[in-house]
């Protein structure tokens, strides 16, 4: 072959060898998405999509409602997580789980009402919350729950002093404002102290705080004392309400 003729052949594989680069170059460009040629000749710098912004948090879910129906009555059978009581009126069933929450009432006096306990106070009849004063009737010492006095129906919070017939109660609900109790001779003390269901037993009377569904109550809290001597009162058994951040 004559030497005329091979530059030129020479010459075309050259030519060959950089259209194959340039278009493998374009192919990387491609498959990368981040760079491609435009009809100009330029090269066109494409941005990767941003990612989603993270969406707002969903709002807390409502607490679930105050537990609102009670039955009380004497324990005649416990099997598994059902009770069944006898009430005034006949029979009532009861079910509870892990998650209820068991005091044990005991009587109290005013030497268990101390600075920093939690008060449930039951105002007299003829006393009004009226000046941030009251007279109790009856006064429950109870147990906190979550560092925080847990509020039943009628007037609570914690105690800040006893001087005397005088207790200083703060944080009194439902008036978030310090109150003063004046408790009397007639005045009944009892206290609630934390129990589990093991102490649910034929004979003990109980009172039981929750929702009736179909002729059962399932129960949130379940109280329970030595029920009084025949022929005596039987007072309500005042239980505290579960708190709900929970």
């Amino acid at each position: 072959m004559s030497a005329g003729k091979v530059k030129p052949r020479l010459a075309q594989v050259a030519f060959v060898g950089v259209i194959a680069v340039i278009a493998l170059s374009v192919a990387m460009c491609h498959s990368d998405g981040t760079a491609s040629h435009n009809n100009t000749g330029k090269p066109t710098v494409t941005a990767s999509p941003p990612s989603p912004a993270p969406g707002a948090p969903s709002p807390p879910a409502p607490p679930p409602p105050a537990p609102k129906d009670y039955v009380e009555g004497l324990v005649e059978s416990v099997s598994g997580g059902t009770i069944q009581l006898r009430t005034r009126t006949g029979s009532a069933t009861v079910d509870f789980s892990a998650s209820t929450r068991v005091v044990e009432v005991t009587p109290a006096q005013l030497a268990d009402v101390t600075p920093g306990s939690c008060v449930n106070v039951r105002a007299t009849p003829q006393s009004a919350p009226a000046g941030g004063s009251i007279t109790a009737q009856s006064v429950t010492v109870t147990s906190a729950v979550d560092g925080k006095c847990p509020p039943p129906a009628g007037f609570y919070g914690t105690v800040s002093s006893v001087s005397g017939n005088t207790i200083a109660v703060s944080g009194m609900g439902p008036q978030p404002t310090p109150t003063t109790v004046t408790v009397a001779n007639s005045t009944s003390y009892q206290k609630q102290t934390p129990s589990d269901s093991q102490a649910i037993a034929n004979g003990t009377c109980m009172g039981a705080q929750g929702t009736q569904d179909a002729g059962v109550l399932h129960a949130m809290t379940i109280s329970l004392q030595a029920c009084p001597p025949m022929g005596h009162p039987h007072h309500h058994l005042h239980l505290p309400h579960l708190p709900f951040h929970i």
